[in-house]
């Protein structure tokens, strides 16, 4: 167990961001810090039908590592939204809780919200009640480069990092499983569509 998980908005987080929030006494979404390009901020991956595939949502322009994050603005002069929502129906389509969850995220993301971080936040709401997880998240007001010794920062996690320490993901059925294997840590989309109202035991 953590003290505090300091996490970074994320666009349709990873199942590991859920375990910290999960295993932690208390939880500080960083909003003081400035937009990391290539990053899970903006992008998410789920398993398609022949590859993983990475959603990312596109962004204004004046984007840059010197931009708050919480001024980083949503573009939508492209159908992204529709290409998302494809995307995900081609993958869950046939999973058993796509019925239930799909309405909802797809409202979520066809609604043209102003920044990343209002984007973000909205479905992270959703998830966290989908996991019945009664976590209390405050913003932080200060950029702080570094927390305590038992403190779970996730900040600074890359795109393409390893599995975070100490994590150690649950296997689940898999909707492209006997194709590809388990693949572990996809985006919380993944084991939401598989195990539904069961997914917070796979945390």
């Amino acid at each position: 167990m953590f003290s505090t998980a300091i996490i970074k908005t994320e666009y349709l987080p990873p199942v590991s961001t859920f375990w910290a929030l999960a295993n932690s006494d208390k939880v500080l979404l960083e909003v003081k810090e400035n937009y990391q390009k290539k990053s899970t901020r903006n992008r998410a991956r789920i398993q398609g039908v022949n590859k993983i595939e990475v959603l990312s949502v596109p962004l204004k322009r004046g984007k840059n590592s010197k931009m708050p994050i919480e001024n980083v603005q949503v573009s939508y002069d492209d159908n992204w939204p529709g290409k998302h929502l494809h995307s995900i129906r081609s993958a869950y389509g046939n999973s058993p809780y796509f019925d239930f969850y799909f309405e909802s995220i797809e409202t979520i993301i066809r609604t043209e919200y102003d920044t990343l971080l209002e984007l973000n936040n909205t479905l992270l709401n959703l998830f966290l009640e989908s996991l019945t997880l009664s976590t209390d998240i405050q913003n932080t007001t200060a950029f702080k480069s570094e927390y305590e010794i038992n403190d779970c920062d996730l900040r600074f996690v890359k795109y393409n990092d390893p599995i975070l320490p100490n994590y150690t993901p649950k296997k689940y059925n898999q909707v492209f499983e006997e194709k590809h294997g388990f693949v572990p840590n996809l985006s919380i989309l993944d084991l939401i569509m598989c195990k539904g109202p069961e997914s917070i035991l796979y945390i």
